[in-house]
């Protein structure tokens, strides 16, 4: 039986890093190990040692606890981890919002990741979570993917009353 769930690639870890690096010009650039991102992607899809993440929700915990933890960007881990698993639920049919208590959870993976209580993150994300209809969402944005869309192929902004 195969896995329904999409998993981002490294390039598309790399690519929101990318964009959190050009939106805060106090964000150094720069990739400290490429392999942390492939272990994470990974184990997530994975597992390892015999242990396999087996929700969305358990896949979410260990994806932001590795992307955080595990630091291989230069700058701006927690805010990339953060941002890659509000994809992963988005293009598996979620939406996640978070709190500010995200904040503190972030922090302590980032200093000292044994006093984060997997089973209470795990019911955080569960509870922070909805399933969506994405093509409904895509209806939503339609209008916007199509203008960015544009200005990527023209490399200017387009007039939306054209």
């Amino acid at each position: 039986m195969s896995d329904p769930l999409w998993y981002p690639s490294v390039e598309d870890i790399l690519d929101i890093h990318d964009d959190i690096v050009s939106e805060y010009s106090d964000t150094s650039p720069g990739v400290q190990n490429r392999g942390d991102v492939e272990f994470a992607l990974q184990y997530i899809e994975e597992g390892s040692f015999g242990a396999v993440p087996e929700t969305i929700d358990e896949k979410a915990f260990h994806l932001l606890r590795l992307l955080v933890a595990n630091h291989p960007f230069v700058d701006g881990n927690k805010r990339t981890a953060l941002n890659t698993v509000v994809v992963f639920y988005l293009l598996n049919g979620y939406r996640f919002d978070y709190d500010d208590d995200i904040i503190d959870v972030l922090k302590r993976f980032g200093t000292d990741e044994t006093t984060v209580s997997e089973e209470r993150i795990i019911d955080y994300l569960r509870a922070n979570s909805e399933e969506i209809d994405l093509a409904e969402e895509i209806e939503r944005w339609r209008d916007e993917l199509v203008r960015h869309g544009l200005e990527q192929l023209t490399d200017e902004p387009s007039d939306p009353n054209d």
